[in-house]
């Protein structure tokens, strides 16, 4: 096989598995990144990994019931997206939310990043946090197919989804049905309610008016959980991305009086934002820790940092 960007085909196949899991250190996960950008049959075995990492996977089991006769196996969604975004090149914010709600390819770019385990497990990681802070209702906001969403009300919390009526909501409310679980999903801007905390995960860079689209939730809530900014978000080569410096985020927030909390090193895959109250009631060693809302059997599993980089 042939080198692009100074690394040979087979190393990059070959490290696929820890590319997967973001265990291989930031420079390599850089470098494969930066391969897979460029070399198309590359892009297209990873891909195809991704898909069979996935093919256990209960999720992409719903995902083939919910579709049927329609669903397409091995579908490069990432390659789709970018492919119909710009075949409709929206320009105002109604044409942008236009495409999402018509997107199948995102729908697909959704679960097989979850059903691959390419997806960190942010609920895990954010879970003591949202107990210690006394957070009962949480606001998934751009909830998609509910990877969080269903973790989180199964942890016990009372959640509201918010995201476009799409082929992604509408595979969300299939999914619930089939749990026999219920939430309330609305639409942006459209009778938002108010919670304890604003889950808004691999959103922010959707948005392209933080203010506009969040100024009124993030004047309520008590809480805000996101993903950690402090790394590369991989949202390269996608035109309905804002690509935003995460210090340029953290001066919006706290425009709003929400600033991060101190977490743990290994508990990173996630930012946790307070207000100034939220903050003086930070973890104190010699309180006793919430009981979870779950059973012990049912703790979440260890948490994993997200990869600094790396295309859907």
């Amino acid at each position: 096989m042939t080198a692009t960007n100074g690394i040979a085909c087979a190393s990059v196949r070959a490290a696929f598995g820890s590319y997967l899991r973001a265990a291989n250190g930031r420079g390599a996960h850089t470098a494969v990144h930066a391969h897979l950008t460029t070399c198309p049959a590359c892009r297209d075995a990873w891909n195809r990994y991704r898909w069979d990492q996935a093919s256990d996977s209960p999720l992409l089991r719903e995902l083939r019931d919910f579709l049927d006769e329609e669903f397409i196996p091995y579908l490069d969604s990432a390659a789709a997206l970018a492919e119909t975004w710009k075949l409709a090149d929206p320009r105002s914010a109604k044409e942008v939310a236009a495409f999402f709600r018509a997107s199948t390819a995102y729908l697909y770019n959704l679960a097989i990043w979850q059903a691959s385990g390419n997806r960190p497990d942010y609920v895990s990681a954010a879970i003591p946090a949202l107990l210690d802070h006394r957070v009962r209702t949480v606001l998934d906001y751009g909830c998609g197919i509910g990877n969080d969403t269903l973790p989180l009300l199964e942890a016990g919390f009372d959640v509201t989804g918010c995201d476009y009526d799409s082929p992604s909501t509408r595979f969300l409310r299939w999914r619930l049905r089939r749990h026999g679980l219920d939430v309330v999903v609305v639409e942006p801007g459209v009778d938002v309610p108010v919670a304890d905390a604003l889950w808004i995960i691999d959103t922010l860079d959707h948005l392209a008016d933080l203010d506009a689209a969040l100024g009124a939730l993030l004047r309520r809530v008590r809480v805000v959980v996101c993903e950690d900014l402090t790394v590369r978000r991989g949202v390269s080569g996608k035109g309905f991305h804002h690509h935003r410096p995460a210090e340029r985020i953290i001066a919006t927030f706290a425009r709003y009086g929400l600033h991060p909390l101190e977490q743990p090193a290994e508990g990173r895959a996630v930012m946790i934002w307070g207000r100034s109250s939220t903050v003086a009631a930070s973890p104190d060693p010699t309180r006793p820790v919430p009981a979870p809302p779950w059973p012990a059997a049912a703790s979440p599993p260890p948490r994993r940092r997200p990869p600094p980089v790396g295309p859907r």
